[in-house]
């Protein structure tokens, strides 16, 4: 569902670029850094990488074969995985994170324990994405039914529909990203190469440390979609009525 999650985020950074400013005006210092940092997320999170996905199928390929003993198999799917992310490197998708800033589930509910320094920004590829209820939601099966019904819309190539469908339920969603380090995930993958023809289980170690590297990140639709609902939460002295747009 690559292609869709990027069209969603893209619709989701429209969103967001289309909010009045003198409603981001309007909140506080702390309420405005939020909202700043939540489209800044928008803008990292809004494109997939197509070859960084398809890498991840050769490789998760890989591991099938070398299980079932078809290691000029596996061999030739590590090489298509090495190629798929040599290609992933140049196509602008990945974004710039500290491992610290990203969760190791989709639930979000504790931190990664990084090998790098927590403040070290590492290149992140984007591989999948899809949506699912905010953790802060309270769930029942009508908001379940209707986050199924926008990935649907989403995967059917309508991600206007799967964004509206959230709108009018007033659903909070999260798009939620599946990313890896690329010069990690890269080395991973060719370490695996060079083991592939001595020490079969060792490659897969190697193509197995890449899949375990997959971390998440996630835009909460209805915070962005909404900012001038969340700017009353936090109410600040209004902008002079003379003041010039920017």
């Amino acid at each position: 569902m690559t292609r869709m999650g990027m069209l969603l985020g893209t619709v989701l950074v429209a969103t967001a670029v289309a909010t009045p400013l003198y409603a981001q005006q309007a909140q506080s210092g702390a309420a405005a850094s939020g909202t700043v940092a939540q489209s800044a997320a928008t803008q990292d999170f809004s494109r997939l990488s197509d070859d960084g996905s398809m890498a991840f199928e050769y490789l998760t390929l890989a591991r099938n074969a070398i299980f079932d003993g078809d290691l000029a198999g596996a061999k030739a799917l590590i090489a298509n995985a090495q190629q798929a992310l040599a290609t992933a490197r140049s196509d602008n998708t990945a974004f710039q994170k500290a491992a610290a800033e990203l969760m190791p589930s989709k639930t979000g509910q504790s931190r990664p324990r990084p090998n790098a320094p927590t403040t070290q920004q590492v290149a992140w590829l984007p591989i999948d994405g899809e949506l699912v209820l905010n953790a802060n939601a309270e769930e029942t099966s009508e908001k379940t039914a209707v986050v199924a019904a926008a990935n649907r819309h989403l995967k059917s190539g309508n991600p206007a529909r799967a964004a509206e469908v959230l709108r009018v339920t007033s659903v909070d969603a999260d798009y939620v990203i599946a990313a890896v380090p690329l010069d990690q995930v890269t080395q991973d993958v060719a370490r695996a190469a060079k083991l592939i023809g001595k020490d079969p289980y060792k490659a897969s170690e190697a193509l197995r440390d890449a899949q375990e590297a997959v971390r998440y990140a996630s835009v909460d639709i209805q915070a962005v979609s909404n900012p001038a609902t969340n700017a009353k939460a936090a109410p600040a002295p209004a902008a002079p009525a003379t003041a010039p747009a920017k």
